[in-house]
């Protein structure tokens, strides 16, 4: 009974990588707007292409985010987030990623 508790207690307190802020704006908006390619985030988002595709690779390394090459367009890939990852790590980074947004916007 006691290890239930404790084991609950550490899914808690799950520590996440830390992230720049331009990575958990992509999360927010894979979140929402489901696969995309790297033009229609940098479209989404507003930020410089640079910085998207640092972002994106921040976000494979953590293996928060998975490539699938357009068929359509064998020059791009989409990206969408991980379904592999457990869904609780996952929700916590969107929550993280919102977060962030909505502090930003009400600054």
């Amino acid at each position: 009974m006691q290890q239930i508790t404790l084991f609950s207690k550490k899914v808690k307190k799950m520590k996440l990588p830390k992230l720049p802020k331009s990575s958990k704006r992509l999360v927010a908006v894979l979140s929402e707007k489901g696969q995309l390619t790297q033009k229609e985030l940098i479209d989404a988002v507003g930020m410089p292409a640079k910085t998207v595709r640092y972002a994106l690779k921040r976000l494979n390394e953590a293996k928060l985010i998975v490539s699938i090459p357009n068929l359509a367009d064998m020059r791009s890939m989409f990206y969408s987030l991980n379904p592999d990852v457990g869904a609780s790590y996952l929700d916590a980074h969107i929550s993280q990623a919102k977060e962030l947004i909505a502090k930003e916007t009400s600054s």
